[in-house]
């Protein structure tokens, strides 16, 4: 199972098993496009509420010490969040009546 796009920033969830070649790029350039996004959301938040002052070329221990922390938390959020989601997609796939 993957998501693919179905229009208006929709996804939906699609068996790979039935997914030609050309979908299965799709979703693999949908899944790169979603992590960069998360990436680019965790950099933005965490950047956002750890970085006080622009004076120095480095960080200060502070702000490292929270970045360290925003981005372990950011991280874990979105394992969990897998998690969730794989356990939903195998429960699909259990109830899903086998192809005909």
């Amino acid at each position: 199972w993957t998501f693919q796009r179905a229009g208006r920033g929709e996804r939906r969830l699609v068996r790979t098993s039935r997914m030609t070649s050309q979908q299965k790029m799709s979703a693999a350039k949908n899944e790169i496009a979603a992590f960069s996004d998360m990436y680019n959301r965790m950099l933005k938040q965490c950047f956002e509420k750890c970085v006080e002052h622009f004076h120095d070329s480095d960080l200060s221990l502070g702000e490292n010490t929270c970045i360290d922390r925003c981005v372990g938390k950011y991280t874990e959020t979105q394992q969990k969040v897998g998690e969730v989601m794989s356990k939903v997609t195998a429960s699909m796939q259990q109830t899903q009546p086998p192809p005909r």
